[in-house]
């Protein structure tokens, strides 16, 4: 759990520390908006193993108010010491990840301390947005349970897009080693979109298996649709390289004419439906579809913490837009509930604009006020 949050040069801060002096499993940033609650938690989620929850360019997380070329966030958790950061160079930048300030390769040691996992404002909208940001939010749960799921999604985004320069140069060249050359490529792309695939079903199946039976929560059914899925349940198949090799084959001229792949995880979509009123989500209420959302996150938690003994920290920015009194209390009574029940495994650090919305908390929280790129602990309110 943190104990210390060091930030340097990082958006709007120059050189910020938070203590938690007790420990507290709870911490709520509050302020005006654009005064960096979001960006403390965007500091944090970067040690999660991917680029984090806006998922923006390194470089432009360097504090551009100061002359700096780097940026730097260091959490300390017990007597561990874990630092993220990255220099800007000339040509190109470098990304430094170290544990007790001795280098490592790159965050995947710092997932194995456990898992960061995030809900923001932007999700008010996920099951109204591309399929791409609801992939996103299915792939962060993935990356809780699989370490390797990140280097996955970003291997086949670089094989897929290998593979559509070789299909443009193709169409044209219908030389032998460009032939070659292309199913290699592909033999890579089937292996790797296989495990994202499977991960994600796995992910989807397990969330129904374990979700929240409250009545305040609603009851969901999810699941993975798209080319892939459709293709094992239309040829009741299980798929391996040699199919998926297959279909990426017949699809060779169609994909060279779209400039994409069409078959693969990068064309499944997350669908939700809530259950009591058979309704797709995206044609619920918006109070309805963050319930809906909150639900499925909250059920993952549960997964979570029944299967894995590592530690959980949850990053809440702005979630409690969109809930009305009664909802804004069950959503503080379940992370209650869920600090309690597991005191040192799981924190909670939550933003929102008004410290009164979080009065449900003033028992077990610590509060910052952010303002103008300082953070300040304010006493509790009795």
């Amino acid at each position: 759990m943190i104990k210390q949050l060091q930030i340097n040069n990082f958006r709007n801060y120059e050189n910020v520390r938070i203590i938690m002096p007790s420990g507290e499993k709870v911490v709520v940033l509050y302020g005006a908006n654009g005064h960096g609650k979001t960006n403390i938690l965007e500091a944090i989620s970067l040690f999660s193993g991917s680029s984090g929850l806006r998922k923006a360019r390194y470089e432009d997380m360097i504090n551009r108010n100061t002359r700096e070329t780097y940026w730097s966030v260091t959490i300390k958790s017990g007597d561990l010491s874990l630092t993220s950061g990255y220099i800007k160079g000339e040509n190109f930048g470098r990304r430094i990840y170290k544990i007790d300030g001795e280098p490592t390769k790159n965050s995947k040691e710092f997932a194995m301390e456990g898992s960061i996992l995030w809900m923001t404002y932007e999700n008010d909208r996920l099951f109204l947005e591309s399929p791409a940001n609801r992939r996103t939010f299915i792939d962060m749960l993935c990356a809780a349970t699989s370490n390797s799921h990140v280097d996955n999604v970003r291997n086949y985004e670089k094989l897929t897009k290998e593979r559509s320069k070789i299909l443009k140069q193709f169409s044209g060249n219908r030389h032998r080693d460009t032939g070659k050359w292309l199913d290699i490529v592909e033999n890579k792309i089937a292996d790797v979109g296989i495990q994202i695939a499977n991960s994600r079903m796995k992910i989807v199946n397990e969330l129904e298996c374990t979700e929240l039976l409250t009545r305040e929560f609603p009851r969901f059914q999810n699941k993975m649709v798209g080319p892939i899925e459709q293709f094992i349940i239309s040829q009741n198949m299980v798929l391996d390289r040699e199919n998926y090799k297959a279909e990426l084959t017949n699809r060779r001229e169609k994909d060279s004419l779209v400039g994409a792949t069409t078959f693969g995880p990068n064309r499944s979509d997350w669908k939700v439906v809530h259950t009591e009123k058979q309704m797709a989500a995206e044609f619920c209420s918006a109070g309805e579809q963050k319930m809906l959302l909150s639900s499925v996150f909250f059920s993952f938690v549960r997964k979570n913490m029944q299967s894995n003994s590592g530690n959980l920290i949850l990053l809440l920015d702005d979630v409690i837009t969109h809930l009305d009194a009664n909802h804004r209390a069950l959503f503080f009574k379940y992370i209650k509930e869920l600090v309690t029940e597991n005191m040192t495994r799981v924190s909670v650090w939550l933003s929102g604009t008004d410290r009164a919305t979080f009065e449900e908390l003033e028992d077990i929280a610590l509060f910052f006020n952010v303002h103008d790129g300082n953070v300040i602990q304010t006493p509790a309110v009795s």
